[in-house]
């Protein structure tokens, strides 16, 4: 019997614990200036310092209890569909993917030496990367803008993206639109090149298959060809000396002493 709560796939579950483990872990008092510090992307930490481990962690960060509900919120709402069918292993990995993508985005920002010292946390970037998935499969869809306003998702998508891209090029705030510029960019990336990967991978495992029958089929061959070999050479035995070879050895040596002692 499950309890496992209703309506939410196993993937989206998993990365909606872990997220609020490493939340919950992060407010406890002392933890979160060490947390921060060696989960959160920083790009010149990341890219120069050779720390790329903060490209995956950084995503599992929040700062306030409305950036980590957001972002869980929009997961739940967008992802489960996805989930349903990729299936989990295609859709986490493409979280993860969409996340450490959207962290190379910040490549950029070690030509401002302001901005490269500044951390980014939060999975804005994979999450926006899910929505795009969704406004690909579900193009005609409506939801509630502020939960008010019924607005098509590709225009949500199109419309955060012109806004992330505007903020790139003058950044203000504290919001990274890089990386949440680099989760669209990222899923659009994905949709194209998936199914040339995938059908590259498919291809692959069949030319192995193949070349391990062929390998098996030459191994067979060299064992048969050993098999007449043997055989060949059995019957040329046999010619010389006739029934006597299929006698044991004890028997034959005890038939030439009768021999030698009978010529004796």
């Amino acid at each position: 019997m499950s309890y496992g709560v209703p309506g939410i796939p196993r993937g989206i579950k998993t990365l909606v614990i872990a997220t609020l483990v490493v939340y919950f872990f992060k407010i406890l008092p002392g933890a979160g200036a060490f947390i921060t510090s060696w989960g959160a992307l920083v790009p010149y930490l990341t890219f120069i310092q050779g720390q790329i481990w903060r490209a995956v962690t950084y995503m599992f960060l929040h700062g306030s209890p409305f950036h980590i509900l957001f972002n869980m919120l929009m997961l739940w709402m967008f992802g489960v569909e996805i989930e349903n069918m990729w299936g989990t292993r295609r859709f986490v990995a493409f979280y993860l993917i969409c996340g450490a993508g959207s962290a190379m985005f910040s490549i950029l920002n070690l030509f401002n030496s302001e901005l490269s010292l500044i951390p980014v946390i939060g999975a804005s970037g994979a999450v926006l990367g899910v929505l795009t998935i969704y406004a690909y499969y579900f193009p005609h869809r409506q939801v509630l803008l502020f939960f008010v306003l019924p607005v098509n998702i590709r225009i949500i998508v199109i419309g955060y993206a012109l806004y992330s891209l505007f903020g790139s090029i003058a950044p203000r705030g504290v919001i990274s639109h890089l990386t949440h510029l680099g989760g669209i960019v990222v899923a659009l990336l994905y949709l194209k090149l998936y199914p040339l990967i995938s059908e590259w991978y498919r291809q692959f495992r069949v030319d192995a298959s193949e070349r391990q029958m062929r390998k098996e089929a030459e191994r067979r061959a060299r064992g048969q060809g050993t098999l007449s070999r043997k055989w060949i050479l059995f019957w040329r035995k046999f010619q010389k000396r006739g029934w006597r070879l299929l006698l044991p050895r004890r028997k034959r040596y005890s038939k030439r002493r009768q021999k030698l002692t009978k010529r004796n």
